[in-house]
């Protein structure tokens, strides 16, 4: 007896693309939650498709008693939009049930759309009310020195026009490693940082990890960490002071995405009665003002540009 082959399933998290084998099906149990995860354009697709679905079995369900909808006649299409009326509720007078199996039809698909119309509400409101971060992250991550040590820096910018009250920020380095039995194995390493909590996030952020002799970092060169297959994963939880509401956001950088011997250009700039928080340059870089000795990740001086 041939054996079913084990099920297969795409994911992306953040810029990673996974194929998971062996998932458990769910089935309708998980429909809620693959629903909302779908973009905008699969909901509406999703439910357009539905919607039609639905009046198209309907009118064919009328179809099997021709004369049980007046005014109808064999036609497809007029047994459709009554479909679409009766699902609606709408109900406009010129066609109507007029046999007991139309008018038991009509009653199933009248409670199918009430049904239909109560979930479609739910899901709408609650991708609408799912409260999310509009934290602008920088598309690379720098090395470069920050009192007189080498620093790892990772800038994000808050793009709303509020406050993230509480936030906290965390850096992960996830690297394969060899164990001393000789295995291959993705460990992960919670990179200390030089401030990890604001109370007011409100314009910009550098998140900073020095690269100390304690460091899971130090001596680690950038070919090295990507033959590692390093992935460095930044995370800013916080509450949202408009929405009351826990908001996230995340973003991941690869060993390619490391760029030594540069810093990021200043984005803070004060102005008359007030200060300049320019977004266009948040991913901006500049080479350091001085050469940094050579050996592992050290880089040169610099002065660290302003954050809030």
């Amino acid at each position: 007896m041939k054996q079913s082959q084990p099920r297969r399933m795409r994911v992306q998290i953040g810029a990673r693309k996974y194929t998971k084998i062996g998932v458990t099906r769910r089935g309708w149990r998980d429909a809620y939650h693959q629903v909302l995860a779908l973009s905008w354009p699969g909901f509406f697709l999703l439910i357009v498709l539905v919607y039609l679905a639905t009046n198209v079995a309907f009118a064919v369900i009328y179809g099997l008693q021709p004369d049980g909808v007046a005014n109808a006649g064999h036609g497809f299409l007029n047994r459709l939009f009554f479909s679409i009326e009766t699902l609606s509720t709408v109900g406009y007078g010129y066609m109507y049930p007029v046999s007991v199996y139309a008018h038991v039809v009509a009653s199933i698909e009248i409670f199918i759309g009430l049904l239909s119309l109560a979930l479609v509400t739910g899901m709408m409101f609650a991708r609408f009310s799912r409260p999310q971060a509009r934290i602008l992250f920088s598309r690379v991550a720098v090395v470069c020195s920050f009192d007189g040590a080498p620093t790892l820096m990772v800038r994000a910018a808050n793009e709303r026009h509020n406050t993230i009250l509480e936030a906290d920020v965390a850096m992960t380095l996830v690297r394969e490693e060899i164990t001393a039995e000789g295995e291959r194995f993705y460990r992960q390493h919670d990179l200390p940082l030089t401030r990890h909590h604001s109370a007011a996030f409100a314009l910009s952020w550098t998140v900073m990890h020095p690269i100390t002799e304690r460091s899971p970092l130090h001596g680690w060169t950038r070919e090295r960490l990507d033959r590692a297959h390093a992935l460095f994963a930044v995370s800013i939880t916080g509450l949202d002071d408009v929405l009351e509401q826990s908001v996230h956001a995340r973003a991941e950088y690869t060993a390619g995405q490391l760029l030594f011997g540069r810093r990021f250009v200043d984005v803070i700039v004060p102005a008359d009665g007030g200060t300049i928080l320019d977004l266009t340059r948040i991913h901006d870089t500049e080479p350091e003002p001085a050469v940094a000795p050579s050996g592992g990740m050290h880089a040169p001086r610099h002065r660290s540009s302003p954050t809030t």
